[in-house]
């Protein structure tokens, strides 16, 4: 009872967050002195003639022709029997804070999701999302019951996770990048790294002891491991600038001074 009450509790606080945020666009907008009744009048008349929709998908069309010769990430889903009901349902949650972050990115990139299987919790728990998973395949998205190694090529994958001794220097665009589907890292601590090496995939770790002093735990998401892959070649293959935009201020980051 104490956990529901405190979900809804945090749920109301979002609601708040989301209703000031628009408020104060609003008060931005007047204060611009835009006129928004033509503003959305405007929208509606594109939403109506599908003028929107075209100039979305040729825009999307664009970024994406450089994810062809990019790097590709998959997200394995293999490890959800390990996980509680709660952890489960983050995971979800991150899957879809990737897709959204690719959708915005300048530099999108395919994303694959394996062993996500229809009868699992992640599979039901995304699906209340709408248009999942049918919309998101044309946004570079699939996902697959197979495992990691039948849905793609291991000689292709990395397979990222803190417990590896090699270090990742830079991206390889003829490499597919694995981020493992688990949330709890503390207590399934070495999981990934076990899973690599019993089928044979070559594993690294992001640079962030060259670049970062974390106060807090070392533990990321797996949105942050997403968004900081995509940051690092947005921002012209710089692990510093991209680690630091990623990563939430609540870890208490320091940066390493290094040696030129």
């Amino acid at each position: 009872m104490k956990k529901r009450k405190r979900y809804e509790k945090l749920l109301d606080i979002k609601k708040q967050k989301k209703q000031q945020a628009k408020e104060r666009r609003h008060a931005k907008a007047v204060a611009e002195g835009r006129d928004l009744e033509e503003e959305r009048r405007l929208q509606l008349e594109r939403e109506k003639s599908g003028e929107g929709k075209k100039r979305r998908e040729e825009e999307w069309n664009k970024r994406m022709e450089s994810a062809k010769t990019s790097f590709r990430v998959c997200i394995d889903c293999g490890f959800e029997s390990l996980m509680t009901f709660k952890e489960i349902n983050s995971l979800a949650n991150q899957i879809r804070y990737c897709y959204a972050a690719n959708k915005r990115s300048n530099n999108p990139v395919y994303i694959s999701v394996s062993s996500l299987n229809e009868s699992g919790t992640a599979f039901q728990q995304l699906s209340k999302v709408e248009g999942f998973p049918d919309q998101w395949k044309p946004r570079g998205f699939s996902c697959s019951s197979e495992s990691l190694k039948n849905m793609h090529d291991m000689k292709n994958l990395v397979y990222l996770t803190s417990d590896s001794e090699k270090t990742l220097e830079h991206l390889d665009d003829s490499k597919t990048y694995v981020i493992g589907g688990i949330v709890d890292r503390n207590r399934l601590k070495g999981t990934t790294i076990e899973k690599a090496n019993e089928i044979g995939i070559e594993t690294a770790k992001l640079p962030i002891d060259e670049y970062l002093k974390l106060v807090a735990t070392k533990v990321l998401t797996v949105n942050h491991v997403f968004e900081i892959l995509l940051k690092y070649r947005e921002l012209g293959n710089d692990w510093k600038k991209a680690l630091m935009e990623v990563l939430p201020q609540r870890k208490d980051i320091t940066e390493v001074e290094r040696e030129n």
